[in-house]
């Protein structure tokens, strides 16, 4: 389906417009009727309200880049986009049946609800096009009071959500055009999120721009030399004094052996997940962001949230119940984090 495409000049949140910079040079930004441009003449399509950054040229990390990139510059696609979701062929053609039947406005939009078990942890998989609510977790970075935060890899939202109800002006960025038009469907009566669709190594953002940078289960997916640019640009954009929350898998947690064993793990794509040492993970933060602490956040796997206890599966439920014991019992007993499977690096900008 291709949107009526017409000379009126697009629309952007004025506060992000006011931090947004060329992912390219980053040189600053200027509004017009065909899309966004830097002083080098690199231009930038908007659709809805969202600016696409994505740079065509620099190998992608996942394909859905190219694919919203080529969307939002042909017009085809809107307003789902699903081609740029990296769901299935069956999953994209319920996803259509749906919106086109509109009992999607059921209470759940039709893309989230197939997103869900792609993005929430294998305890979803059987509630996917099932949920009855959106499950939002509780974002462990604090109180934002008014301050902003990027929230790197954001698909549908629901940790920028989070932050915003903790007082964040919020800028989720996300390759995936279409699970950010999923969030401004769903979530359009929230006043503190924006978002841009782009690549955490190439961020379209003013240095010293966020005073916090937080991220679940994105970074954990990139190479390492994926993984040290994205942190190198995080660095860039957070003030002197912010902190990143960035969660990452665990070369040692009690799940990671097994995963690493089965022979299937190198053939599981570009996007498997990789793991980290603890000491990788203290030096590299520490080099491209500032000084590093380790919080455990999950054993036993990966996407274990006591939020989503009441989404999950049994089986999850039970990973869950484990998990947060094993959390608990670290605080007393430091050493223990060896054995998590997934954590927190908490970073100063200094």
């Amino acid at each position: 389906m291709k949107p009526d495409v017409s000379n009126t000049q697009p629309v952007i949140d004025p506060r992000l417009m006011r931090i947004l910079a060329c992912p390219r040079c980053h040189s600053g930004l200027r509004l017009n009727g065909r899309g966004l441009f830097c002083n080098a003449g690199h231009r930038f399509p908007v659709i809805d309200g969202v600016p696409v950054f994505i740079i065509p040229e620099a190998e992608q990390t996942i394909s859905v880049a190219l694919a919203s990139h080529d969307a939002a510059n042909n017009g085809f696609g809107s307003p789902l986009y699903v081609e740029t979701l990296g769901l299935s062929g069956a999953e994209r053609r319920e996803i259509d049946k749906r919106w086109a039947e509109k009992g999607a406005a059921d209470r759940i939009d039709p893309v989230i609800s197939y997103l869900v078990g792609a993005t929430s942890g294998l305890g979803y998989k059987k509630l996917v096009g099932r949920m009855a609510d959106y499950p939002i977790p509780r974002i462990p970075t604090g109180p934002g009071e008014g301050q902003f935060l990027l929230d790197l890899g954001c698909g549908w939202g629901r940790w920028s959500i989070s932050a915003a109800r903790n007082g964040w002006n919020v800028v989720g960025i996300d390759p995936s055009l279409g699970a950010l038009m999923a969030a401004r469907r769903a979530f359009k009566g929230e006043p503190g999120v924006m978002f841009a669709c782009g690549d955490a190594r190439f961020l379209p953002f003013r240095s010293d721009a966020f005073r916090s940078v937080f991220s679940y289960s994105v970074l954990q997916h990139f190479s390492e030399k994926d993984a040290e640019r994205a942190l190198a640009e995080a660095g860039r954009v957070l003030q002197r004094g912010g902190a990143s929350h960035i969660q990452m898998a665990h070369l040692g947690g009690l799940r990671a052996r097994y995963v690493l064993s089965r022979p299937g793990y190198e053939k599981a794509g570009v996007f498997r997940v990789r793991y980290w040492s603890l000491d990788s993970l203290r030096t590299v933060f520490g080099e491209r962001i500032g000084r590093s602490v380790l919080v455990p956040e999950a054993f036993g796997g990966l996407g274990l949230l006591f939020e989503d206890w009441r989404h999950v599966s049994t089986g999850a439920k039970f990973l869950i119940a484990v998990s947060e014991f094993l959390k608990r019992f670290t605080r007393y007993f430091q050493p223990l984090i060896r054995l998590a499977d997934s954590v927190f690096v908490v970073s100063v900008k200094s």
